[in-house]
């Protein structure tokens, strides 16, 4: 196996792992995560919670596995623009109240591109 090759599967497992991660830890935390409101002040639907969380879970380990990662990549770029939409609105805040969401806004503009690349390569 060639180098470029072993790198693509680290980092796509390595890229997967968060998501797989975070799905296990969004379903650990659903009764607080079904609470919580999104940056426009209402609660999401306990149904799509559950869809984005299995989204992460399934889709991440699509991604990590190696199984359908085209299919997983787009499926997490489906998730994370709603999902930075509804909580990391940067446009809503002003001062020292948006700099987490700059940073959380970036890190899923970053993440969407790193799921392009596995499209890509997929």
């Amino acid at each position: 196996m060639t180098l470029t090759a072993t790198l693509i599967i680290v980092g796509r497992f390595l890229l997967g792992a968060m998501f797989i991660i975070a799905g296990i830890r969004n379903f650990l935390r659903l009764e607080e995560r079904f609470a919580m409101k999104t940056n426009y002040g209402f609660v999401l639907p306990r149904p799509a919670i559950v869809l984005g969380f299995a989204v992460q879970l399934l889709a991440g380990a699509s991604v990590a596995f190696g199984i359908w990662p085209f299919w997983g990549a787009l499926a997490l770029i489906a998730f994370l623009i709603p999902a930075t939409a509804f909580y990391h609105n940067l446009l809503m805040f002003r001062g020292k109240e948006q700099e987490p969401h700059i940073y959380f806004f970036t890190v899923n503009a970053a993440l969407c591109g790193a799921f392009l690349l596995v499209i890509a390569l997929s």
